[in-house]
Parts: structure tokens; C-alpha cells; sequence
């Protein structure tokens, strides 16, 4: 079977551990947040053996309570502290 290029699968299986949650878990709340994914459309997303369309993005978003950067890209929201300050507007 061909792997098809989804980059979200390893850091699905990190966000969900991260919260505790078996596959059967996520996929029972994403259900009840209208996300029609079963624990096999969740473990097959893991293995990088499905495609993930907007539908599932955003109900993975919903449910486990993180941004785009974190469920493509493995990375964390920046916390106020780690923002860099911005340029304060002169006045004259």
C-alpha cells in the first residue's frame, strides 16, 4: 500500500498522548464534535496511511485544543513571554 504524504500523523499521536487520550477516545470526541472520524480513520492518519481533508483538520483542531503550526509542524503556540516585543509607535 502506498504511504501518501501526510505530515500531521506523528504529531497527532504526540498531541493525543500529550492529552491522555487512547484512539478510541479522540475518536469518540470528534464524533461528538460532528468530525465523522472512527478510531480507524484516527490510526490510519497516525500511520500516515490517509489523507487528512479541512473536515478532519478542523475537528482535531477542536478537540484537542491546538493551532495549525502544532498539528502540522509539531510546534507549540508561543506564550506571551516568548513573543518578541513589538515596536511601540512613536509619538509626536
Amino acid at each position: 500500500m502506498k504511504r501518501w504524504a501526510n505530515n500531521i500523523g506523528p504529531h497527532l499521536t504526540k498531541l493525543r498522548l500529550r492529552r491522555g487520550l487512547t484512539q478510541e477516545q479522540l475518536a469518540a470526541r470528534l464524533q461528538l464534535a460532528q468530525a465523522d472520524m472512527t478510531r480507524q480513520v484516527v490510526a490510519n492518519i497516525e500511520a500516515r496511511r490517509r489523507r487528512v481533508n479541512e473536515d478532519h483538520i478542523l475537528g482535531l483542531i477542536k478537540v484537542l485544543r491546538c493551532d495549525l503550526n502544532e498539528l502540522f509542524f509539531g510546534v507549540p503556540p508561543a506564550t506571551d513571554s516568548q513573543r518578541s516585543p513589538r515596536a511601540k509607535p512613536s509619538r509626536r
